[in-house]
Parts: structure tokens; C-alpha cells; sequence
């Protein structure tokens, strides 16, 4: 025992000092882009720079028929607004108040919330009867609501102590979020404390005036989910094992199937070469446009045009910048790389999980500029992926609103209002002959969720999370129901239908339910959780997440009792994991990344993948230069290699995955599953270098990004790893959950 604790602390001492090594080598070099942009992806050009003096701007056909307008990104005259048609707004609901005595009200309730020390009541009580007080008005007269929750946001500065970027009346007006804030508190149940208003109350970002209500689902309400099935039964947890016992595959076989994973693309057409990319965020909520500054070199208030280059103090590039999104030069060079990773055969499967339009200030959103970003992308996804199957799913950024999405069961036909988003996709994916009429129809019929099998043996089903993310607003409305909108009973369904056909299932989404916990609301994050352990590792073999930009992953633990909490989170109750996926766009602080999976074809297991980035601090040289080429980009990790020894958890003899290592390595038919990713953990606790080369990872070695390099750090970090719903992030607290801040 001596001994060993010996040595367990000698390897703390020696990760301790490699912690503060310098960064892992940059890569080797794998494709370098053409110079030029390749024009012929697209029908004509509403213009193309002779000297990358600015970003091309492509004419994008409409799916049906006709082009859309230059000026949508115009990068020099930005919109100011949604048209008026795009206004979402309830009824009126009969019945009479005094409404000067309401807005009288509403005032004191705002003094007492968002000024400190200046009320003494209980601020959850305080919020919940603000709430109610709302709704009166939403009731009485809705079309004057936007307007003054507009007014209280100015008067008492409430965007700016909840750290939120945006210009409050132009953001909540009717066709941006006050719309579906007015919605939103017309029909839901905010009446004293209603669960709704305490919802809302709690989920406030930062303030947080109410505690967050339990995340408990009962074992009549999981009995009846689960259609009495509460567990698989011993009969298809033995034909799982038979099947996995036969497989012959390992990680270097040359059969294994190979799949390409991007994520996070957020064009930005109205990106402005030589625009400020330092900016301050004093106008607008992205940089390098025409509109963006850095108080220190500009003072006043700037809205269109463009400052004089003494006035900037990092002018944007050509190819892209740090902390911006993605312009259409770098955009074509990724999708050039992609194809160029998939070899002479292509890939044998594609996955893209959401967020194509760019990060904008909302009330610069409409529907015509969702479509642009959709059309346009999907198309060229289309172009230079060929015959390969994309599986895709929607993004957060994918609608407008940003962030909404209204589910089935709402009055005045609110459930209706994003149908023009979910039509044009499901005839886009159809188009482009990635979804089959089944698939298809479920796209509408389920808020762009839908169910497919690509392969033999495998079933695809994408999910819409919009339904459990935390700024969808129209989430606060029946909150006790953790499935308002059906995605997850439809998930159920088709998992009971893999179970009985013996098919393994790919679950793709945008938004993570874990990590930090501040993305999935807790009753539906944690209804997921109890789905995942109903149906790993037998049926799921995998997750796959976007959202974050940084790449990451969360483990899920045995759990059956209706509290994701309660999960015993060591490596032996691992049952799943998710990887969530690094992006293409830079934003923000991080260097674009294409990953590419190497597959079991029996078992659909993931064996191994490989990291690809390009590094943005390269791009001053290649226009400076005028390089005849574009950027480089190179292979960073493979999973495998980087993570895969265990000698730390061996020695320590705290190992206990369940997979028979070799010798202290993981071994090469084992996939990369839950027990994998749950066991690093494990040894990042022995060997806490891990933990900063996971962190040098998470943003490909970008040089302005955060290393995770103290104790605190790298515990906050090991805990964010295990958690896969929001309850458990949480309690890791938020302090390390990014690096790119």
C-alpha cells in the first residue's frame, strides 16, 4: 500500500508539471486549399473580389425557384429589422384592467428585482407576480407588451446585468422575442406559483430568482413511458452480447466504415473584409462587420458604414478571423478539405449537427436570411459530398426567432408558426435525396425530427432540441409536462422499434443536455437521461451533440429511478456517451475543425476518429504573402492514441471499465463507448495533464483560447465530463466550462 501511494503521487507530481508544458505539436500538414473560390458550386456571383479586397458573394437559387437578394448581406448596409409580416403575437382575451395601474406595478416589480438592496420581499415571489402581472397585460392588449417590456429593459438595464449583448427595444419587438414572450405568457400557467412561473423565474440567466423545480419523473409517469418496460429484457441483452462477441473488426482495419462529422458551420455573408474583429461589442453582438468597434480606438455611437483602418485595431481577414464567424472564403475552403478527407471513395456516411446561420444581433434575423444559409449550405454540403448520406439536424440558429420553436397544442395557431422553416427543410433534404418520403413527412409532422436507417442495421434518428433548450421561450409553458412537444415520445418509439428489430440507433442533435448544465431545461434533459439508460448500450451505440463549438463530450450512468442526480458516476455504471462536436466557424476564439469516424459496419461502434483543423493565426501570412494557396489543414489527434492508455487508474488499481485493457491500453476491437470515455475520466484524476491536452483540444490549440492547468480547473473539467443532464453539470459549477472565453 505504501508503495502505491507512493507512486500515485509521484504521477500527480509529474502531471502536475506537465500540465505546464507547452502546447501539443501543431499536426501534420494533410490538404492545402486552392487560393481561389470556386464559383462553380454556385449558379452566377453577385460579386467577386479581384484580390481578396472582400468576401465573394454567391447568387443562391431558391428551392423553388427565383434567387435570393444581394441585400441580405449587403456587408455594408446591415438590416435593421424583421419585416413586419414575420410579427408573432397572440389573441387578445376578453376581459378588462386598469393597464396604467398594471404598468404602474410592473415598475415597482422591477425595482425590486434589478435593483439591488431596493426591495425586501422574497425576489421569487417578487418575479413570480411580475410574471402574472405580464400576463394581464399580455391578455388585455398584447400589442403594447413588446413595447414596454422594451422601456423596463432600458430603464433599468436588464440586458446588461443578465450579460447580454443586444439593443433591448429592436430585440424585443413583435417579430424578434417579444412576440414570443407575448405568447409565451399568454398561455402559460403563471398564476401565483404556478410551476411555470417558477420556471421562468428560475431559468433567468445569472439571477436565478427562484431554485430550479425538482427534475423528479415518477415511476407511474416512467412505468407509463416505458409502456410497463421499464428495463430490456434479459432475451435482447443477450442477443446484443452475442452480436458484439462475433464482431472480428478492430481499429486498424482497413474495412471499417468512415464518417464525417462538422457541425456549427454560421455563414456569415455579410462578413466585412479589413472590419474590426477586436470589437467591443458596443453595437452589435458580432464582429468583423461594417458596424463593429473597439472603444478604445472609437467612441460615439456607429451604425452604418465603416470606420477609417486608423480606427481598427485588428482589421478581419480575408480567410476569417478569431473571434468571428464564418465568411464564404474559409466556409468553401472547409467543405474542399471535407471532401478531399473522404480519399478517392468519398465517406460511407456524413453527419451534420446544425447551427447554419450566422450569430447576428436577433432582431437582424428573418426567414429569407435563415433560408439563404440553409439553401446555400446545404447545397454545397451537397456538392462535395456527392452520393454520401448526410444526416443532419436543426440548430438553435436554425429558425427565426433565433432559438424558437412553438410546440403542437398551442391557441391561436402558434404551433403553426415555424412551419415555413420545417417545410423548406424537409423539401430541402429531400431534394438533395438524403430523406425518403417517410423521413420526410416526420420532419414536418415532428419539428424537423425524423427517423432513418442508412444502412442496414442501423437506424438515424435527429432530434429538434430546441424542445429542452433554455432560451426557447415558448418551453415555459406547461413546464410539468417534460415532453410538450412529442420529440422525445417519438425518440421512444423508434428506440422500442430498434430494440424489436435487433438495430443499433445513432441519436443526432444540436443541443447537449449535460456538460455545464446551463443549455437543457431539467425535466426534459433529465427525461433523456432515463431514455438513454432504457436503451444503452444495446440499442444506443452512440450520441452526437453540436452547439458548444468546442470539442467535448459527456458520459451517461445507469440510471433508473427518475432522478438523473442520484446517478453513481463511476465507470462500471457507464452505459453511453455523447460526443459533441467541434465547429467550423471561429467563433469564438477557436480554429475550425473537421472530425472523421472510423466505424464498426456490424455494430455501428465508433473505434477510433481523427481531429482536423486549420490554424487561423496562419491567415495575416497567406494575404500578406499573396500565397498562391488557401489554408492548410492538418490532422491534430486521433481518440485513440490521445487518450487511450490507462496506466494511471492500473497503477492506482482504481481501473474498473469492464473491457480487459492490453496491458494498459485500450484494446484495438474495444470501441470508443461510454465505458471508454467514462474510464478517461477516471485517469485524468491519475494523470491531470490529461486534462490540459483535453483542454489544448477543445479549441485545436487556438492561441488565444484558455488552458485548463490548475487543480480546480481540471476537477471542474472531469466533472463536467460526467454529466449528461443538467442537474449534474450544474453541480460542477460554470466557472471552467469553456475555453474559448
Amino acid at each position: 500500500m505504501i508503495v502505491i501511494y507512493f507512486f500515485s503521487v509521484v504521477c500527480l507530481a509529474l502531471g502536475a508539471v506537465a500540465s505546464a508544458a507547452s502546447k501539443p505539436n501543431a499536426g501534420t500538414p494533410v490538404y492545402t486549399g486552392p487560393a481561389t473560390f470556386p464559383t462553380q458550386v454556385f449558379q452566377s456571383m453577385y460579386y467577386m473580389p479581384k484580390n481578396k479586397e472582400q468576401e465573394p458573394r454567391p447568387v443562391v437559387t431558391r428551392l423553388n425557384g427565383g434567387v435570393f437578394p444581394d441585400k441580405l448581406n449587403n456587408p455594408w448596409q446591415l438590416p435593421t429589422s424583421p419585416p413586419k409580416s414575420e410579427d408573432l403575437m397572440p389573441q387578445a382575451v376578453p376581459g378588462s384592467a386598469n393597464i396604467d395601474k398594471l404598468i404602474g406595478d410592473l415598475y415597482s416589480l422591477a425595482a425590486q428585482l434589478f435593483r439591488p438592496n431596493s426591495g425586501s420581499k422574497p425576489l421569487c415571489n417578487v418575479c413570480r407576480t411580475a410574471a402574472e402581472t405580464l400576463q394581464k397585460l399580455a391578455h388585455i392588449d398584447p400589442e403594447i407588451l413588446p413595447g414596454i417590456m422594451g422601456v423596463l429593459c432600458d430603464s433599468f438595464g436588464i440586458f446588461g446585468l443578465l450579460d447580454i449583448k443586444q439593443e433591448c427595444k429592436r430585440t424585443l419587438g413583435k417579430a424578434v422575442y417579444g412576440g414570443p414572450i407575448t405568447q409565451m405568457l399568454s398561455y402559460a400557467n403563471v398564476t401565483g406559483n404556478a410551476p411555470d412561473a417558477t420556471q421562468m423565474c428560475a431559468q433567468i440567466p445569472i439571477l436565478n430568482f427562484c431554485e430550479w423545480p425538482s427534475e423528479k419523473l415518477s415511476d407511474d409517469f416512467l412505468n407509463e413511458w416505458f409502456r410497463g418496460k421499464r428495463h430490456a429484457s434479459a432475451q435482447v441483452k443477450k442477443a446484443w452480447e452475442t452480436k458484439r462477441a462475433k464482431v472480428q473488426w478492430d481499429a486498424n482495419s482497413e474495412d471499417l466504415l468512415r464518417v464525417s462529422h462538422v457541425s456549427d458551420l454560421h455563414i456569415d455573408g455579410r462578413y466585412m473584409v479589413g472590419a474590426e474583429s477586436r470589437c467591443t461589442f458596443g453595437e452589435t453582438v458580432a464582429c468583423c462587420r461594417s458596424n463593429s468597434f473597439n472603444n478604445t480606438l472609437f467612441h460615439g455611437q456607429f451604425t452604418h458604414g465603416h470606420l477609417d483602418f486608423s480606427q481598427i485595431s485588428k482589421p478581419s481577414n480575408y480567410w476569417g478571423s478569431l473571434p468571428c464567424d464564418t465568411p464564404w472564403s474559409l466556409m468553401a475552403n472547409s467543405m474542399q478539405a471535407m471532401h478531399n478527407l473522404g480519399g478517392k471513395n468519398g465517406f460511407d456516411l456524413a453527419l451534420f449537427t446544425g447551427d447554419l446561420v450566422a450569430h447576428d444581433d436577433l432582431y437582424r434575423y428573418s426567414h429569407d436570411w435563415t433560408e439563404y444559409s440553409e439553401q446555400s449550405l446545404y447545397d454545397m454540403m451537397k456538392y462535395y459530398l456527392g452520393d454520401t448520406p448526410l444526416l443532419t439536424t436543426l440548430g438553435n440558429h436554425d429558425t427565426s426567432p433565433e432559438n424558437q420553436m412553438a410546440p403542437k397544442g398551442l391557441p391561436d395557431e402558434a404551433s403553426k408558426a415555424f412551419s415555413w422553416d420545417l417545410d423548406y427543410v424537409a423539401d430541402l433534404w429531400s431534394a438533395h435525396k438524403w430523406l425518403n418520403n417517410k423521413a420526410k413527412n416526420e420532419v414536418r409532422k415532428h419539428y424537423g425530427a425524423y427517423s432513418i436507417s442508412p444502412r442496414s442495421g442501423l437506424r438515424v434518428i435527429s432530434l429538434n432540441t430546441d424542445f429542452w433548450y433554455v432560451p426557447n421561450v415558448y418551453n415555459y409553458v406547461n413546464t410539468e409536462n417534460p415532453d410538450m412537444s412529442g420529440v422525445l415520445r417519438f425518440l421512444t418509439d423508434e428506440l422500442f422499434a430498434a430494440e424489436e428489430a435487433g438495430e443499433r440507433v445513432w441519436i443526432i442533435g444540436h443541443v447537449l443536455t449535460g456538460w455545464n448544465g446551463k443549455e437543457a431545461l431539467d425535466k426534459p434533459g433529465n427525461l433523456f437521461y432515463q431514455i438513454v439508460s432504457r436503451f444503452a448500450p444495446h440499442t444506443i451505440a452512440h450520441i452526437f451533440f453540436g452547439h458548444t463549438h468546442e470539442d467535448q463530450f459527456q458520459n451517461f450512468y445507469y440510471n433508473d429511478n427518475g432522478e438523473s442526480g442520484t446517478a453513481d458516476r463511476h465507470a462500471k455504471h457507464a452505459v453511453a456517451q455523447a460526443f459533441i462536436a467541434p465547429s467550423i466557424t471561429p467563433y469564438t476564439n477557436l480554429n475550425p475543425a473537421i472530425r472523421v469516424y472510423k466505424v464498426d459496419p456490424t455494430t455501428y461502434d465508433v473505434l477510433d476518429y481523427d481531429q482536423y483543423y486549420t490554424q487561423m493565426d496562419d491567415f495575416d501570412a497567406l494575404v500578406d504573402s499573396n500565397a498562391n494557396h488557401g489554408p492548410v489543414w492538418r490532422h491534430l489527434y486521433s481518440a485513440r492514441e490521445a487518450y487511450g492508455n490507462f496506466s494511471g487508474s492500473v497503477t492506482s488499481g482504481k481501473y474498473d471499465a469492464g473491457v480487459a485493457l492490453n496491458g494498459t491500453k485500450w484494446p484495438t476491437n474495444a470501441p470508443l463507448n461510454g465505458s471508454f470515455w467514462a474510464a478517461l475520466t477516471d485517469e485524468m484524476e491519475h494523470t491531470p495533464s490529461l486534462v490540459t491536452l483535453f483542454s489544448d483540444y477543445q479549441s485545436r490549440l487556438s492561441p488565444t483560447a484558455s488552458r485548463c492547468t490548475s487543480a480546480e480547473c481540471q476537477k471542474a473539467n472531469i466533472c463536467f465530463m460526467r454529466s449528461g443532464s443538467p442537474v449534474q453539470g450544474r453541480r460542477c459549477g460554470g466557472k471552467y466550462d469553456t475555453v474559448s472565453r
